[in-house]
């Protein structure tokens, strides 16, 4: 993960396969720009949303994304509209937010940057 994380020293982060606690989810996402903690049905989760020109930008980022999840085999929720995509990370079989699903957001990062979407804000 990276050295600045604020975890304690001599406790490494929660393999791919086992959900973050909640102070190890919350050191992580000081590293993951936008994104926030969310929930899935009950689980928890994390999600980011982008603002492109339209419709077809929109479904451009969201096919780079599923693309994506297909190589990684883990698969988030899509919600997409006009000029806008929302993706959410969650581990179903783990009960909430894993090492893959920080991962997977920091790819999905570097898709969005490179298809020049931009972070929706919050108010």
């Amino acid at each position: 993960m990276g050295a600045a994380m604020d975890l304690k020293p001599n406790r490494p982060l929660a393999p791919t396969n086992q959900a973050l606690e909640a102070t190890e989810l919350e050191a992580s996402l000081r590293n993951l720009s936008g994104w926030r903690a969310t929930t899935a049905d009950t689980a928890p989760a994390i999600e980011k949303g982008w603002r492109l020109p339209g419709l077809r930008q929109a479904m451009a980022l969201a096919q780079a994304v599923a693309a994506l999840a297909e190589s990684l085999n883990h698969h988030p929720d899509l919600f997409v509209g006009h000029g806008r995509c929302r993706v959410r990370w969650t581990t179903h079989d783990a009960g909430g937010v894993t090492a893959l699903d920080l991962d997977a957001a920091r790819q999905t990062d570097a898709l969005a940057a490179r298809l020049g979407a931009a972070p929706e804000t919050t108010a």
